[in-house]
């Protein structure tokens, strides 16, 4: 991690003005300026689809823009390449992974930095290793080999490796793109130890995130993107997160608040009939002897730290990777787990990654909203009515929200919020007893989880049983009716809504003891 070409602190390392960006006549940034001191913090937020990703492009060399200058270390420009980024020290964690992951750690780390330490005309991987071992000493302690293949790291770790990757090409400035999204809370609280240590050291940093807390914990200066306009900021000693939620929004969330506050908390919920039970649920590599029981109109949350098992549950209850021990829905044994039998038994699954299980990217928006019910949508003789398909399509996303420049539009021109609402609503199409929820409002901005919350809510008031798996404690103290809690691949201990403590979750957590 070269410390060269480090600006003093205080000086503008990087100054945006009039920035614009448009496609097919589309104004995704429009008259974007800012500045950003070598030293500083600058917290981007903004909804999905508020231009965040295509500045963060624009910034890494990646896209051009239309109009206005960059400067950078003094010099302007009217757009980056990929090699002036490079050149200029800027690195990026990007919120979806590039790695390669049938090579090593340590190639992973060194790709794309240039130079890769070479002797006599061949690569030290010895050199590759012990460059990669410092840059990830500054988040595991030991432990963490690399010459492991990055297939065999879990999506946490493969996090952490992308941000060792940025470090060792940047020297400046630093782009974090969502960067916490997938890591534990231990995970969590080193990177912030990184960010501050980074800030101290001279570096330009561009934090973009949807968590509240980690604009208030990291920031000195706040800026906020709406519909590809900065239309406010500020710091956070001067904002209050209801103020920045409002900006970033465009909208008052309170009203969404309220209804949600509006639906009473389930405590008959235990009478209600079981539509879910698990006994002894184990399999070859985590899980162990998971039981518990779901009720109609429940919502059931799953807790833990990363690699605790919650998301291998929902999977061997799916029938994803196989388990032992037993499964039930609505009293009957659910034999011969799949997918397939799963989803004609009443249940739902909306998976922790999307981009990589569940979103179509190239395909239309009403073909992913419709494609668990291609059977019902049938013609005579068996073919597909298209006129059905997109008729079912539309009434799902407006039923459910899901905003879109047009139903054949692809699915990655949607934002990640809609993306996931779009998942939900194709689910939701199948009439299920059960949905189980990885992660529901993972990299969303704060108005789409909201509205997902909200859907939570009433999904479960309608007797729905909901199975919610979350990192994030606030939803899952806000949405459920009782928590489970996970440690290693087991069950440590069940809390009842009088008993939610934030700390004793954590507690129980992390320790694998009942609090």
């Amino acid at each position: 991690m070269s410390q060269a070409a480090v600006p003093q602190s205080g000086a503008p390392h990087l100054t945006l003005t009039g920035v614009a960006k448009s496609y097919a006549g589309v104004w995704v940034l429009k008259d974007v300026s800012f500045s950003v001191e070598a030293g500083q913090v600058v917290a981007l937020v903004g909804e999905n689809g508020a231009g965040k990703s295509t500045l963060k492009n624009i910034l890494c060399g990646l896209v051009a823009p239309d109009a206005g200058t960059l400067t950078v270390a003094g010099t302007t420009f009217q757009r980056l390449t990929s090699d002036d980024a490079r050149r200029l020290g800027i690195g990026a964690i990007h919120q979806e992974l590039s790695l390669f992951p049938n090579l090593s750690i340590a190639e992973n780390v060194h790709i794309g930095v240039g130079t890769l330490p070479t002797r006599f005309g061949l690569i030290q991987a010895a050199m590759m290793r012990e460059q990669s071992l410092r840059l990830l000493g500054d988040f595991l302690e030991g432990g963490f080999e690399p010459n492991r293949l990055v297939e065999t790291l879990s999506l946490g770790e493969r996090q952490l490796v992308e941000v060792a990757k940025a470090l060792h090409r940047a020297s400046a400035m630093l782009i974090f793109d969502e960067p916490t999204t997938s890591l534990s809370v231990r995970e969590r609280k080193r990177m912030f130890d990184v960010v501050r240590r980074l800030r101290a050291s001279g570096y330009g940093i561009i934090y973009i995130t949807h968590f509240m807390e980690e604009v208030f914990a990291l920031a000195d200066k706040v800026v906020v993107l709406r519909d590809g306009r900065v239309v406010g900021g500020g710091t956070p000693t001067t904002l209050t997160p209801a103020q920045l939620a409002t900006m970033m929004a465009g909208r008052e969330l309170a009203a969404i608040d309220t209804d949600l506050a509006a639906h009473p908390d389930r405590s008959d919920a235990a009478a209600a009939p079981v539509v879910l039970r698990t006994r002894h649920l184990s399999d070859a590599s985590l899980l162990r002897d998971v039981t518990f029981d779901l009720h109609a109109g429940e919502v059931l949350g799953l807790a833990g730290l990363m690699g605790a098992g919650r998301t291998e549950v929902a999977q061997a209850i799916f029938g994803i990777n196989p388990a032992t021990g037993d499964v039930e829905v609505e009293g009957s044994p659910f034999l011969h787990r799949s997918p397939e039998s799963a989803k004609a038994r009443g249940l739902a699954l909306v998976s922790e990654d999307r981009r990589a299980d569940q979103v179509f990217a190239a395909r239309s928006v009403y073909e992913n909203l419709s494609s668990t019910i291609l059977r019902e949508l049938r013609q005579a003789l068996g073919l597909l009515s298209r006129t059905r398909q997109r008729q079912r399509a539309a009434d799902l996303a407006r039923e459910y929200g899901v905003r879109h420049p047009g139903l054949d539009a692809p699915m990655a021109a949607l934002s990640g919020g809609n993306q996931q609402k779009c998942i939900i609503a194709r689910w939701l199409a199948t009439s299920p007893t059960v949905c189980i929820l990885d992660e529901p409002t993972k990299g969303i901005d704060v108005g789409a989880k909201a509205e997902i919350h909200l859907l939570i809510s009433r999904l479960a008031a309608n007797g729905l049983g909901v199975l919610l798996i979350s990192s994030d404690l606030p939803e899952l103290l806000a949405l459920s009716h009782r928590i489970l809690v996970m440690h290693k691949g087991g069950i440590v201990g069940a809390l009842e809504r009088s008993q939610f403590d934030p700390g004793r979750i954590v507690g129980m957590a992390s320790m694998g003891k009942a609090a």
